[in-house]
């Protein structure tokens, strides 16, 4: 009786490490499941983000062309003043000699001043 008794009792456990061993492996494939979803939502996700971080390369790289060009036209817009500059300077310098050349050569400039009047 008692070998009768240890039959069924290694039976009973039998059965419940069987429905514990299945209740793993469905637990095992619903979480395979989910990791594979889960990956195939991240890969969409990376893809978008990808696509997005290349439209925003496109843009950036041609902000900077731009900003190149933009940088190129004002060096040559700013070497055109300076030369303008340069020119102007000469001829100010020419006016301020001519100035006074005629300063010293007109004899109202170098006449004595007149005493101021008095009033009455």
């Amino acid at each position: 009786m008692q070998k009768d008794h240890l039959e069924i009792l290694l039976e009973s456990i039998d059965s419940k490490f069987q429905i514990t061993l299945e209740a793993f492996q469905t637990l095992n494939q619903k979480i395979d499941t989910k990791v594979d979803e889960l990956r195939v939502e991240l890969k969409q996700d990376i893809a978008v983000v990808d696509s997005k971080i290349m439209g925003l390369s496109k843009r950036l790289d041609s902000v900077e062309k731009r900003l190149s060009d933009e940088i190129a036209e004002v060096k040559v817009d700013l070497a055109e003043v300076k030369a303008d500059l340069a020119v102007v300077k000469v001829d100010v310098a020419e006016v301020k000699a001519d100035l006074a050349t005629h300063r010293n050569n007109t004899e109202l400039h170098r006449a004595q001043p007149k005493r101021p009047l008095k009033r009455a």
